[in-house]
């Protein structure tokens, strides 16, 4: 009895609490996005060279958008360097393959050589899938990636493959510096075989796939008891927001990258002596939906 008296008196006081910032009203019903995803862009990889065209094998954060700074083929403190030449199209597979060689860009000296594409096109709200097989080994970090030059970041699938049992995801704001992330355990090995990492964004939600499994799922909404909502359809009433949901009108580049770890990299270290060069993350296909006009 008293434990009721005391949830009534609590659940008054926060009736008549000021609303605070990251509160909002919703008036109208906020309906799920329905309808079939339609298919608008496709990478099979069928070709005997990169389509440079669509891809670039660094990334493009000089002030031309060339190769020609530091960071654009190193990615920071990580240990490779980016090299066009680890990257290579081979029977209808993208192999980004990861070498122990030393190198130096632009006066950064580095032991191992490794490849990635980056996305000329930039994409929005959609559906987003890569089917990969990954390398296994400590120092190998994978990624696959949708980057907003303005806020957003979301990571669709990024592992530490001294343990090939497990990937992560996370969804980054860089304007108020803030992250959601979620680790996956399953017991799918991700070296032995090819997979398939997805990612839905939408209006009300945005979930994670890996083989059409759900492993996340983010709304831009959680209840005023700070809870996710779990229904993709939205009443009227009063809600706090997710800050870390990306803007409906954000662009993302598509990124696909094999970092090799060190000291002052997250989910792996350097290699060891029993990780096996060279190591190749293998990308059978790429592939981006929107729904179709008039699904909404």
């Amino acid at each position: 009895m008293r434990q009721a008296v005391i949830l009534i008196k609590l659940l008054f006081i926060f009736q008549f609490q000021p609303i605070a910032q990251n509160d909002t009203t919703i008036n109208h019903q906020i309906n799920c996005p329905d309808g079939d995803w339609e298919l608008v862009f496709s990478e099979e990889f069928n070709d005997t060279t990169l389509n440079h065209d669509r891809w670039l094998t660094w990334f493009p954060y000089s002030d031309d958008g060339s190769d020609q700074c530091a960071f654009c083929r190193t990615h920071g403190k990580e240990g490779q360097i980016y090299r066009d030449a680890n990257v290579l199209p081979d029977n209808g597979i993208l192999r980004l393959i990861a070498r122990r060689e030393q190198g130096n860009w632009l006066g950064e000296q580095r032991d191992y050589s490794s490849g990635m594409i980056h996305s000329r096109q930039s994409f929005g709200i959609g559906k987003y899938e890569v089917r990969c097989r990954l390398p296994v080994g400590r120092g190998f970090w994978p990624a696959i990636w949708a980057y907003g030059r303005t806020t957003s970041e979301l990571d669709i699938m990024e592992a530490g493959m001294q343990r090939p049992y497990r990937f992560h995801m996370s969804i980054h704001n860089r304007k108020i510096k803030k992250m959601l992330h979620r680790r996956h355990c399953g017991f799918k090995n991700l070296s032995s075989g090819f997979h398939t990492y997805s990612m839905e964004w939408d209006t009300n939600f945005i979930r994670f796939y890996i083989d059409s499994h759900v492993v996340w799922r983010i709304t831009p909404y959680r209840s005023v008891l700070g809870c996710r909502i779990k229904k993709c359809s939205l009443r009227p009433g009063r809600y706090l927001t997710e800050p870390v949901f990306p803007p409906s009108d954000e662009t993302l580049h598509l990124i696909l990258n094999l970092a090799v770890g060190n000291d002052h990299t997250p989910f792996t270290g350097s290699p060891d002596a029993e990780t096996v060069f060279p190591g190749q993350m293998e990308i059978d296909w790429i592939r981006y939906y929107k729904r179709k006009p008039g699904s909404e």
